[in-house]
């Protein structure tokens, strides 16, 4: 479910009016008291009371949204520059990122079986995006955009997983918020001009990327972390790239071929097989 909805951010992102900065802080600041209401229900269900958050864990807290925000606007503002499919194809590189750091800091046992699953979902994925390369060639500058992407989200999911052992998912979506604004709100300021919705039909967009993609997206995976390693969240995560092409094919009528089915197989025989490997 949480793949399913952060699949629907490049929807969003493509459906919406404003520049891509402003897009993302918009996302966050319209979660922002949504996500308030659903710590205080967390609060509310929960018996025991709510230990005080020490310096430190305030610190990672920033850090997280501080590195999710980094994350949206570097992503956002690659599809100006390189193909989408690069910007997906390395955007996704997440679990290089994840696997070797939840291996070494949080002890996570890696198997043979479980590395050998997520090379071939990483080749499923290339396979799936392969026809969409000669839409539109990359440049460097906007594929080292989306490969710094790959290396700030799989920052946030690493500092995510850490904090849920302490600190449940409503009140680090909240709190991470603060941090995500603190990055996107000064580089839209700064570097952007289109940064506010004039109609309702401009604010439409923003509210599904708040509500679905983040809340949605972003607030199961965290609840998740909590149950799952770090390492193959990062994994599951190449999912993405399969939905969102069932979702341009349903919305866009974009083509879904035989090359695309084969790699959403190799792709999904990949995970399956990085899942029996996951101690």
């Amino acid at each position: 479910m949480a793949v399913c909805c952060l699949a629907t951010g490049g929807i969003f992102v493509k459906l919406s009016a404003l520049d891509p900065i402003a897009t993302g802080a918009w996302r966050i600041g319209l979660a922002l008291p949504f996500a308030y209401v659903w710590q205080t229900l967390e609060r509310r269900g929960d018996h025991a009371p709510e230990p005080a958050l020490g310096a430190n864990q305030l610190g990672l807290l920033w850090l997280a949204g501080a590195c999710l925000g980094f994350d949206l606007a570097l992503w956002n503002v690659s599809f100006h520059y390189t193909s989408v499919a690069n910007a997906n194809l390395l955007a996704n590189l997440v679990p290089f990122v994840v696997v070797p750091v939840a291996w070494l800091v949080y002890r996570e046992t890696m198997t043979r079986l479980f590395v050998a699953g997520f090379v071939v979902a990483l080749c499923g994925v290339t396979i799936l995006l392969s026809p969409k390369f000669a839409a539109g060639s990359g440049s460097l500058f906007g594929d080292a955009l989306a490969l710094m992407t790959a290396l700030f989200y799989g920052s946030y999911l690493l500092l995510v997983s850490g904090l849920r052992r302490s600190i449940a998912s409503g009140r680090i979506m909240y709190l991470t918020s603060f941090g995500t604004l603190s990055v996107l709100v000064p580089l839209a300021l700064v570097f952007e001009s289109r940064l506010f919705p004039v109609s309702l039909l401009e604010l439409w967009p923003l509210f599904g990327l708040a509500l679905i993609a983040h809340l949605g997206g972003q607030g199961l995976l965290a609840a998740c972390l909590r149950y799952i390693p770090a390492s193959l969240s990062s994994v599951l995560v190449l999912m993405q790239p399969i939905v969102a092409a069932l979702y341009a094919w349903m919305l866009f009528g974009e083509s879904l071929g035989r090359i695309e089915l084969l790699g959403a197989a190799v792709c999904l025989t990949g995970l399956y097989v990085a899942k029996l490997g996951q101690k």
